[in-house]
């Protein structure tokens, strides 16, 4: 199944920001999202198992933006169409909410790139392409989008920055300490 991330976006884009849903609301709107599919849905259990092993603050967050994107544009029905019949709701959903782990609600709905990553991860974890990509283009813009792999690179910037300013300072230090030296020689 293709799916076409520009209407996607363009579709959520029209739609008014609403306050998230009640856990209990979003949990149930992914679960009719694979019986669409005609599949099993996840059971008690399973979200029990998700939010143990999210085990983070966001995960809840994750889950209601995940329902208002199903119901807010197309992606709910090509999904049902996309999902294979093998297809197992808990290892999906555990996949993509490992992938889309740091991000927030109002990174997904506020932020154009957050937002197609979330889409596109989305797409990755049911097994669809993207409209007038190949698989590798679609890899590569994904690598592109990857906020961990951009948090890693601002860390990786500071620590530089930080290893740079320390250098300065001690360099400028021994030069303050080479000109002492020299103006105690001199008298």
């Amino acid at each position: 199944m293709l799916f076409d991330i520009s209407t996607l976006r363009k579709q959520l884009a029209a739609t008014p920001l609403v306050s998230p849903y009640p856990h209990a609301v979003a949990v149930a709107i992914i679960a009719d999202t694979f019986r669409l599919a005609m599949l099993r849905p996840p059971t008690k259990n399973d979200w029990k198992d998700l939010e143990d092993k999210g085990h983070h603050a966001l995960w809840r967050e994750q889950v209601g933006v995940l329902a208002h994107v199903l119901t807010a544009s197309s992606l709910r029905e090509w999904t049902a169409t996309a999902l294979k019949k093998d297809a197992k709701a808990h290892a999906l959903l555990l996949r993509f909410f490992q992938a889309i782990e740091p991000l927030t609600a109002q990174m997904v709905l506020a932020n154009a790139f957050r937002q197609e990553e979330f889409l596109r991860r989305w797409v990755e974890a049911v097994g669809g392409q993207v409209l007038n990509e190949s698989a590798r283009e679609s890899a590569a813009r994904l690598e592109q989008l990857d906020y961990r792999k951009a948090q890693q690179e601002l860390k990786r910037a500071e620590q530089a920055r930080k290893q740079e300013a320390e250098q300065r300072a001690k360099k400028l230090q021994e030069a303050a300490q080479r000109e002492a030296d020299a103006r105690g020689w001199r008298e």
